[in-house]
C-alpha cells in the first residue's frame, strides 16, 4: 500500500467517532460486548504523552514505522507505547487494521496503557465508553477518562470538554456551562490549538457568559493564526474581522490577504473587496499572502499561477 494511502487509511477513529456515531444510542451496533468494567482505572505510573497533538493523523507516523508483528513483540517485551498502539488496533479504535481486531484484548491493553502512564489512552477510553466501541456505553466512565486526561494536559481531551460544555459534540455528556467551556478551550489554546482559540473568539464576540469584547475576540484569532495546530482555521474569521472592523480597524488589504489565503482561486469575497480597492492595494495584499505562505511553509494554489519551487520559494 502506498505510503500516502496508508496515512489516509489510518484516520484515528478516536477523532472522527464523534462525527460518525453521534446518532448512535445504547442499542448501537457497537454494543455487542457485555463489559463488566464500570470503575475508573487509576493511573499508577508517571504520566507521559505519546503524541499530544490534536491532528487526526498524529499517530500515523508511529504505525508507518512499524508492523503489527513488531508491536506484538514489543508489547510482550514490556514496551508500554507498543501496548497502547496495539490496543488501539485490537479495539478497532483506529481504521486500516480490521483483520487484526481482537476485542477481547483491545480495551484491556488500552486500560493497562493508561494505568502505566499513557495519557493518550484516556481519550481513547473516553471514545470507547462514550460511543460504545467494543463495550457498552457508559457515559459517567467516559467523562471520567476525558476529564482525567484533560487535567493531565491532553489537548484533544481539553478541546472535547470545551465542546461538551458548549453544548455540542459530545452532546449530553455534561450540562451546558459556557464558563467551563471557556476554561477548557483556554487551556487547549494555550497549548497551541487554533480551533480552541477560534472558539474563544466566538465566545467573546457574542458575549457568551462573558462581557462582549470584540477586541479580545480579535486578539484570540490573531494568536490562533500562529498556533502550531492548524492555525489556518483562523483565516476566514480574520478576513471578516478586518473587513468589518471587528475588534480592530477596517483594513481591506489585510482582509483581502486572508480571503486569498482561505480561497486563492478567486472567491466572491475578494471580488467584492476588489471593487473598493486600488490595484496597488490588491498587489500589496497578494504579496502579504505570498509572504505568509513562505514564512509558514504552507502553500496554496494561486490564480496568478504561482507555484511552489524546489528551493522552497513561491514563484
Amino acid at each position: 500500500m502506498p505510503h500516502y494511502v496508508k496515512k489516509i487509511s489510518i484516520v484515528l477513529f478516536i477523532i472522527c467517532a464523534a462525527t460518525c456515531l453521534t446518532g448512535c444510542d445504547e442499542i448501537s451496533i457497537f454494543n455487542f460486548m457485555d463489559s463488566r468494567e464500570t470503575t475508573f482505572t487509576e493511573m499508577e505510573e508517571s504520566p507521559y504523552f505519546i503524541a499530544n497533538n490534536p491532528d487526526r493523523y498524529a499517530l500515523a507516523d508511529f504505525y508507518d514505522k512499524t508492523s503489527i508483528e513488531k508491536l506484538i513483540r514489543d508489547n510482550q517485551n514490556g514496551d508500554i507505547t507498543a501496548k497502547f498502539l496495539l490496543g488501539l488496533i485490537y479495539a478497532e479504535l483506529i481504521t486500516g487494521y480490521e483483520e487484526y481486531v481482537d476485542r477481547s484484548q483491545g480495551l484491556p491493553l488500552v486500560k493497562e496503557s493508561w494505568k502505566m502512564g499513557v495519557i493518550d489512552a484516556g481519550y481513547s477510553l473516553f471514545t470507547a465508553y462514550n460511543w460504545g466501541i467494543g463495550t457498552r456505553i457508559n457515559k459517567p466512565l467516559a467523562l471520567a477518562y476525558l476529564q482525567a486526561s484533560a487535567e493531565k494536559g491532553y489537548i484533544l481531551s481539553q478541546k472535547r470538554l470545551g465542546f461538551a460544555y458548549r453544548g455540542s459534540d459530545p452532546r449530553g455528556l455534561v450540562e451546558k456551562d459556557i464558563q467551563q467551556a471557556r476554561i477548557w478551550f483556554t487551556r487547549a489554546a494555550e497549548q497551541g490549538d487554533a480551533e480552541s482559540a477560534s472558539q474563544l473568539a466566538g465566545i467573546y464576540r457574542k458575549g457568551l457568559g462573558v462581557p462582549k469584547d470584540e477586541r479580545a475576540a480579535f486578539e484570540w484569532l490573531k494568536r490562533a493564526e500562529n498556533m502550531p495546530f492548524d492555525g489556518r482555521i483562523s483565516h476566514g474569521g480574520l478576513a471578516v474581522y478586518y473587513e468589518e472592523g471587528i475588534g480592530t480597524e477596517v483594513d481591506l488589504v489585510q482582509a483581502y490577504k486572508y480571503y486569498d489565503l482561505r480561497d486563492p482561486a478567486g472567491a466572491p469575497d475578494k471580488r467584492r473587496l476588489a471593487e473598493q480597492m486600488t490595484p496597488d492595494q490588491i498587489r500589496q495584499a497578494i504579496e502579504l499572502s505570498r509572504a505568509w505562505q513562505e514564512e509558514h511553509g504552507i502553500f496554496v494554489p494561486s490564480y496568478y499561477g504561482l507555484e511552489y519551487q524546489p528551493d522552497g520559494s513561491f514563484k
